[in-house]
């Protein structure tokens, strides 16, 4: 079976196993300023092909900015440990390894495991045409990451709560050629379509996806190789608690003598 890795603080593993949930962001809080910019490139390249924006494309222009806007990662790896993931993820060196199977991210809810793609120009959005084709680009220079990215979107109430907030985009966006040919009568059915292709919320920055009716859905827990001792005592004492597999502090730098 496959397995993911994920090198987070020990404050973040604690609030994960007390919370059961997996705590996913806007790709916006990232350090990468990249992250949003294929699929903000493609929304460019959609308004600004077109001469005049049909009623169909005008809606979806508008939920492709609200999507943009509304998707939510998480980032794990396939790399089980390196000195570079250690250092990266050091905090003080008491940074802890997560290990999960990839075949249970199917039992949560409304997540998907991407591969993320390295490309040398990830602005190249040719052939790329959902949300998440755009979303796993990144580039070449962060290819030691071999990550998979975890991804959800947050959803309306229902249609009517889509549809009123785009009537309100229309109104406010100032831009007629994103509302010139679209009538009122159209933005429902338009709407219809679209939400229930993708559904997204409006609200929130972070969003957390719970994981306990996941039996063992936490394999093991690896601890920073340069870790204190008494640290590596105080994590395999919650490790315990929460019966957890504990296989101690890394062993990167250990001679075998």
């Amino acid at each position: 079976m496959a397995k993911i890795y994920r090198f987070i603080s020990f404050e973040t593993f604690i609030d994960m196993i007390m919370r059961q949930s997996l705590t996913f962001v806007h790709p916006s809080i990232w350090d990468d300023p990249y992250e949003l910019f294929a699929i903000n490139t493609k929304f460019k390249e959609t308004v600004g092909s077109a001469d005049t924006v049909s009623s169909e494309l005008a809606v979806e222009t508008i939920l492709h900015q609200i999507i943009s806007n509304k998707l939510y990662c998480q980032s794990w790896t396939k790399v089980d440990e390196s000195d570079a993931l250690w250092r990266i993820y050091n905090h003080s060196n008491t940074s802890v390894r997560i290990e999960i199977d990839l075949n249970d991210i199917k039992e949560l809810e409304n997540v998907e495991a991407l591969d993320v793609e390295y490309l040398d120009a990830p602005y190249e959005v040719k052939g790329k045409k959902s949300y998440y084709d755009l979303l796993k680009i990144k580039r070449k220079a962060f290819s030691h990451e071999h990550e998979v990215r975890l991804v959800t979107h947050y959803k309306f109430k229902d249609t009517d709560d889509a549809q009123e907030y785009i009537k309100d985009y229309l109104m406010l966006s100032g831009d007629p050629k994103l509302y010139k040919n679209i009538e009122t009568e159209d933005i429902s059915a338009e709407v219809e379509r679209i939400v229930s292709k993708l559904n997204v919320n409006l609200e929130k920055k972070t969003f957390h996806i719970y994981y306990g009716h996941i039996d063992n859905f936490i394999k093991s827990v690896m601890l920073n190789p340069l870790a204190p001792e008494w640290f590596n005592d105080t994590l395999k004492m919650v490790c315990e608690q929460h019966e957890i597999n504990y296989l101690g502090k890394s062993e990167l730098y250990k001679i075998n003598k």
